[in-house]
């Protein structure tokens, strides 16, 4: 019996525990909590339920095995220990027939040796040297950070716009950011626990000590003479705020400009005193802009309704594409507020859904 990561006993072949398995058919770390575990399930039970690709039937059967996968660990990760079986993901359709690879045939010099021992009357064969624990626990280790590395690419690498615009597009990048944002803890206890397990295994060595803070004469005669500027950092997303140089660094040249406005293609961005105070974004032509909840908002909230604030309309529907003080827009569809709180809203059926009730 092998080990999973999280320290159960897996059975011979498996690289993982059911709940592990489970866990990572969620996108979840392996100490999830349950308040997690259900945000990761109504998160993506939004974004791959069937109605909303009415309109293709291979992304629609997609969805459909992606969500049975998704309804399976979440009802076994939250049944009780009598309840649930070992779990393992809903089998694909029937047209896609599993690979079969050919067995390896075992080098000439094992066969021999295993033709000498059942000549010599030995009823069992040589035994295969195991690897070495710490080698097993690095494999797995490398082996999982591949898969977040190249999920990571992936991601990158297929991050377009979607031609087809209207509801899928909106829906597809809602769960994208939703998605993003679960990932982030996670990776950073992992990678944590990775440079944990290397200091113990010997493979890394403590951060050095920082060194002795010189005295003032000697700081002032080892000071040089002009100290190089740091190179500019570009922020994954541009905001309220943001200045007109750091808007030109991450997306370049506009197609047209003014004092108090930068365009982009078919997107706008709107400047007061060099920086960004509003936009109007088009799918044709996306900019990576964000606004941000400015107060803590329960992030299990599914819906809002009148009366809900700016920051639960922000957690639950998202960045808008244009924005007023009294008006958030996605697409066609408008949400009205007074004093900060929601008074109204119309919804346009060929654009973003509203998570409106």
């Amino acid at each position: 019996m092998d080990t999973c990561l999280c320290g159960d006993m897996v059975e011979a072949g498996s690289a993982r525990c059911p709940r592990c398995t489970a866990l990572m058919a969620l996108g979840l770390d392996v100490d999830a909590t349950e308040k997690e575990i259900r945000g990761a399930y109504r998160t993506l039970v939004k974004v791959w339920h069937p109605d909303r690709f009415q309109t293709d039937r291979k992304l629609k059967e997609a969805a459909e095995q992606k969500l049975k996968e998704v309804n399976s660990a979440f009802e076994f990760l939250t049944s009780t220990s009598t309840e649930r079986g070992a779990w393992r993901p809903p089998s694909r359709p029937a047209e896609e027939p599993p690979i079969h690879e050919p067995p390896v045939a075992e080098p000439a010099a094992a066969q021999s040796a295993a033709a000498e021992a059942t000549s010599s009357g030995m009823s069992s064969p040589i035994p295969r040297p195991r690897l070495w624990r710490p080698a097993k626990l690095l494999l797995k280790i490398a082996a999982v950070a591949f898969a977040l590395l190249l999920g990571r690419y992936l991601w990158i690498a297929f991050d377009l716009p979607d031609p087809t615009g209207g509801r899928l597009a909106k829906v597809y990048t809602s769960g994208k950011d939703n998605l993003l944002r679960s990932f982030d803890a996670p990776k950073e206890r992992f990678i944590e626990a990775v440079e944990h397990d290397l200091r113990r295994l010997g493979l890394k060595k403590p951060a050095p000590a920082a060194p002795p803070i010189p005295p003032p004469a000697q700081v002032a005669s080892q000071r040089p003479e002009k100290a190089p500027s740091a190179p500019r950092k570009l922020l994954p997303y541009l905001t309220v705020g943001s200045t007109r140089d750091e808007v030109l660094a991450q997306q370049g040249a506009p197609s047209a400009s003014s004092e108090d406005k930068l365009v982009y293609g078919k997107s706008e961005l709107y400047l007061k005193d060099g920086a960004v105070i509003g936009w109007r974004i088009d799918p044709t032509s996306p900019i990576r802009v964000k606004l941000w909840p400015s107060s803590a908002v329960d992030p299990d909230l599914a819906s809002y309704t009148v009366g809900s604030s700016k920051d639960v309309v922000l957690t639950v529907q998202g960045t808008p594409t244009a924005f007023t003080e009294d008006r958030f827009e996605y697409g066609r569809s408008v949400v009205n507020f007074r004093n900060n709180r929601v008074v109204s809203w119309k919804e346009d059926p060929d654009s973003a859904p509203l998570w409106a009730r």
